[in-house]
């Protein structure tokens, strides 16, 4: 027979361990207070009709062959590569244009192939505000021996959906002036590993950016706060990071792969709903039967995280079949799934920053 003293005291410890991980687990929660943490009510059904109304009509900007967005990156973008430089080109142009202030973050880091010079680049709106709502993606593709990557998911789409927000809600952001917190675009370069991902050989870029930011502000921010004696680093401003990453294939399916951002990957599943029960999309795409966190994939969002950054990884779960294959390319991509992860995004990131649509 069992000892009871023995059970008792087993239970009274099962008891502790749920209550410190109960607190643990709201520790985690808390790391960011979230401006606005119920984002999916904030536009009635008037403003999301003229948010479909209008991404409809914009949404040449992402067509797969004659796309002003998406088919100039829908070509190899290896490091230092012409397709790489035109990338970069566009991202600059088109946000330049839309008044967003440009810095680069330029470095040198040693790699499986030798030193190689890198590239983020960062975009801002407004960077005098107080807080960041921050969409992120990586812009190079990996070098895949036998034939020249593409990357038409990864990450290509993602880049050209970053581009197709900031233009499809210019007009909108542009009025919002008096709010404190902005929308700040990033760029990775280097997510891709050189021969095979390790911790050395991986997300280069983001590794750089997140250790600059952690003691520095960024270049814009310092510029539009000339006045200020000291600056706050950047990632104290950041509110909440989204990474966008494996994008536009058609079995494409989303969950909530980190814990701290779990409401807020709930509040844009039901954000989703009311899409798909208007008939502006044509499928949900938010897995909200996978248990938050239950899926670990390492990607830009990790040196991040290990700085209490909340981020909403967008990732494909599973990865699209052609993942890292010479058949990512535009041949891979659905334009249904494309439009409907545009005006997900673009109602999202109306509703967090509380635009008027």
């Amino acid at each position: 027979m069992m000892n009871l003293n023995w059970l008792s005291l087993q239970l009274l410890a099962l008891t502790l361990w749920a209550v410190v991980a109960q607190a643990t687990l709201q520790d985690k929660l808390t790391v960011r207070a979230f401006s606005n943490p119920h984002f999916a009510d904030v536009l009635n059904d008037n403003q999301l009709e003229r948010l479909a109304s209008t991404a409809h009509k914009e949404s040449s900007w992402l067509d797969i062959r004659n796309g002003e967005l998406l088919s100039p990156v829908l070509v190899p973008r290896q490091i230092g590569s012409p397709g790489y430089r035109a990338t970069q080109d566009l991202i600059v142009t088109t946000l330049g244009q839309l008044g967003y202030a440009i810095s680069w973050d330029n470095f040198t880091t040693p790699t499986p192939m030798g030193d190689v010079k890198m590239s983020n680049i960062i975009a801002t709106k407004n960077p005098s505000a107080a807080k960041r709502l921050v969409l992120a993606a990586h812009y190079e593709s990996k070098i895949v021996p036998g034939g020249d990557f593409i990357g038409a998911t990864d990450s290509a789409v993602p880049v050209a959906m970053i581009l197709d927000i900031a233009k499809g809600l210019a007009g909108l952001i542009d009025k919002q002036t008096d709010s404190d917190i902005s929308l700040q675009m990033v760029f990775f370069d280097g997510e891709e590993a050189f021969e095979q991902w390790t911790s050395t050989d991986s997300i280069y870029g983001a590794r750089h950016l997140a250790e600059f930011w952690e003691h520095n502000p960024d270049p814009a921010t310092v510029a539009a706060l000339s006045g200020a004696t000291e600056h706050r680093p950047e990632l104290e401003r950041v509110e909440l990071m989204v990474l966008m990453d494996l994008i536009g294939a058609p079995d494409n399916m989303f969950a909530a792969l980190q814990i701290p951002t779990a409401d807020i990957f709930t509040q844009l599943s039901k954000l989703e709903k009311r899409l798909q029960s208007a008939e502006y999309i044509d499928r949900l795409y938010m897995n909200t039967a996978m248990p938050p966190g239950a899926a670990g994939i390492e990607d830009d969002h990790l040196p991040f995280i290990e700085r209490n950054i909340p981020v909403l990884h967008l990732i494909s779960v599973p990865f699209p079949r052609v993942w890292h294959t010479l058949s990512d390319n535009a041949e891979a991509l659905d334009a249904t799934v494309i439009a409907d992860m545009s005006l997900i995004m673009r109602s999202f990131v109306a509703s967090y920053l509380r635009l008027h649509v």
